[in-house]
């Protein structure tokens, strides 16, 4: 976590002009009510908000819910058929005869019996996609996770950026006070004024920079996480994320093995096996048993009856060549695509490790070199300008290296966040969901 205690001793530095003793402000009444507007947020829970109000993850759900449907679609058998009919209606017999008598009734059940396991093997793609659907959702759970670790940091490095330019333009701005009244008592050139005056205004610029980055940080999470009516006052509350061993974890290629979208295209592969299965299943043709019930006038010596019937399909047209090569196109895809995703997530895990050291190296180089000797010297110019030992420009030159400094504290420790946030991603399993 970046010490604060350095915002504190720039503020002082920056103060400082000429030889004059720094200047300590105190938090007006407006910041005051500023402050007790913010609605601040954890980290946790700005994650448990994406979890219940994020859209993409809603849609995750609402596709889980879907492919049990489809499960339960596919498992189930082909309804039978109740036909009722009317045969051998006599016309000449209608007005003189019951109207019982006038035709045959005929009341018959046909059943499709499917053969060659297509229903098994429909059921079992079926399964398969759910498996998918699911382990989808955990990955689409863990983009989120990622996306709103990455804003939540990106807002945190933003309010101190504010905090930080904040006070260096409160500086600036006091300083130039003090440096005008020297210019009227002729202890500072006017050009050392107009100089300073440039700096300020440059401090301010930079100022409103950072509050428009920070608008627009508050907006990017609130969206995230579904609390749009909050973009105006949401603050973080959670600090800079401790450093971790990027590389404790299982080997990066049985690790990928784990991840959700390579459990997800295995379970597709699976599906298009199940699917091939099914289509080569299409040639057994189905049988269609009739259970028949005729019912005739006895007096025409006919009599009541009942049959019995099979109808099959002659496959003589149609051998459905083209749904077995499409099921097993769709099969060398599904593999070829799970060899991907396996080789995607390695590199992944790999990357992100590797990143993650440097992060933590470059943020530790810069609070624990860059900064102090930022700070060292800038201190030194301040002491030696008070002392008519150095220029203005020597000054100011050392100022605008302590700011840039600091700055690329703020912004390391972001990339710091970012970069364990991917790691996070990179080695979060289906069973981490």
């Amino acid at each position: 976590m970046i010490n604060c205690g350095y915002f504190s001793r720039t503020f002082v530095v920056f103060a400082l002009t000429c030889s004059m003793p720094a200047v300590t402000f105190a938090q007006d009444s407006n910041a005051q009510a500023d402050q007790a507007s913010v609605s601040r947020l954890t980290l946790d829970a700005a994650l448990l908000a994406a979890e219940a109000d994020n859209i993409d993850v809603l849609r995750s759900r609402l596709a889980v819910r879907t492919a049990e449907a489809n499960r339960r679609i596919a498992d189930t058998a082909p309804n039978p058929n109740l036909n009722l009919s009317a045969v051998q209606i006599r016309p000449n017999l209608i007005g003189s005869t019951p109207v019982g008598q006038l035709a045959d009734t005929l009341v018959s059940v046909d059943m499709v019996l499917e053969r060659g396991g297509k229903r098994r093997a429909r059921t079992a793609a079926a399964s398969a996609l759910l498996a998918a659907s699911r382990t989808d959702l955990a990955a689409t759970r863990r983009d989120i996770r990622e996306t709103i670790f990455d804003s939540y940091f990106d807002l945190k490095a933003a309010e101190q950026r504010v905090d930080l330019l904040g006070k260096i333009a409160a500086s600036y701005g006091k300083g130039l006070q003090i440096a005008g009244l020297k210019t009227r008592s002729g202890a500072i050139s006017g050009a050392d004024l107009a100089r300073q005056k440039v700096e300020a205004s440059r401090a301010d610029t930079d100022l409103q920079q950072a509050e428009t980055d920070l608008r627009t940080a508050r907006l990017i999470l609130a969206t995230l996480i579904g609390q749009e009516r909050l973009a105006d006052t949401l603050a973080t509350a959670s600090e800079w994320p401790g450093s971790e061993t990027a590389g404790a974890a299982a080997p990066a290629d049985l690790l990928a093995l784990q991840r959700p979208e390579v459990l997800s295209a295995q379970s597709r592969l699976s599906a298009a096996q199940r699917s091939l299965e099914g289509a080569n299943a299409l040639r057994k043709q189905n049988v269609t048993v009739t259970l028949q019930y005729e019912r005739a006038p006895a007096s025409l010596g006919i009599g009541s009856s009942v049959g019995f019937g099979l109808s099959v399909p002659l496959a003589l047209r149609n051998r459905y060549r083209g749904e077995i090569d499409a099921a097993g196109t769709q099969l060398v895809q599904a593999e070829a695509e799970l060899r991907k995703a396996a080789a995607v997530a390695t590199a992944d895990i790999r990357i992100a490790r590797d990143g993650y050291e440097r992060a933590v190296t470059r943020r530790r180089t810069i609070e624990e070199e860059q900064l102090p000797a930022a700070q060292r010297a800038a201190q030194i110019a301040e002491f030696a300008y008070g002392n008519g030992a150095t220029s203005l420009l020597e000054l100011l030159d050392a100022r605008r290296s302590l700011r840039a400094v600091e700055l690329d504290a703020i912004g390391a420790r972001n990339d710091e966040a970012h970069a364990l946030a991917r790691l996070k991603a990179a080695q979060t399993t289906a069973d981490d969901n």
